[in-house]
């Protein structure tokens, strides 16, 4: 049987140290997670351009993961959203972790079998990602209205 090494692995065999260094958050890590809820009602909506904040990680963490829950959004309606980093100057990547993503009622959704996904997860190339400049929030952009008045939505990021 063929024996294969992943990167990390190799840097490993090969003694962990110098040029075979392996960055803190790659392996023997504890992972820490932010979860978070938002109930939203008929005085606080999810509409278009809603920047939703989730989580605030300090610079120099690595994240590795992010969930939205959308339990109850994608019932009655379709939505877009996006999910991303806000920096502590106040400048936004809307959609360094998923690019606009649709889902809910209508034609072209994300789908599982024939049940609407209800759990959304971060699918960038990008991940892991280190923050920089300084705290970030951790944001879900909705792009196009649920217009539901309704529900809670709960977040898990995951990082190290």
């Amino acid at each position: 049987m063929v024996i294969a090494k992943s990167a990390n692995v190799t840097k490993f065999d090969a003694g962990g140290s110098g040029d075979n260094y392996i960055s803190n958050g790659l392996i023997k890590s504890v992972e820490k997670v932010w979860i978070d809820t938002y109930t939203y009602s008929a005085a606080a909506t999810i509409g278009a351009a809603t920047n939703l904040e989730i989580a605030v990680i300090p610079e120099g963490r690595k994240i590795t993961g992010i969930s939205v829950n959308v339990l109850g959004l994608d019932a009655v309606s379709t939505s877009t959203l996006t999910m991303g980093t806000k920096i502590a100057s106040g400048a936004t990547h809307a959609t360094l972790f998923m690019a606009a993503t649709r889902f809910g009622g209508g034609t072209g959704d994300i789908v599982a079998g024939m049940q609407t996904v209800k759990w959304l997860h971060a699918d960038s190339a990008n991940l892991p990602y280190t923050l920089t400049g300084g705290t970030n929030r951790i944001t879900v952009s909705f792009l196009a209205s649920a217009s539901v008045t309704v529900g809670t939505i709960t977040s898990i990021v995951r990082y190290v």
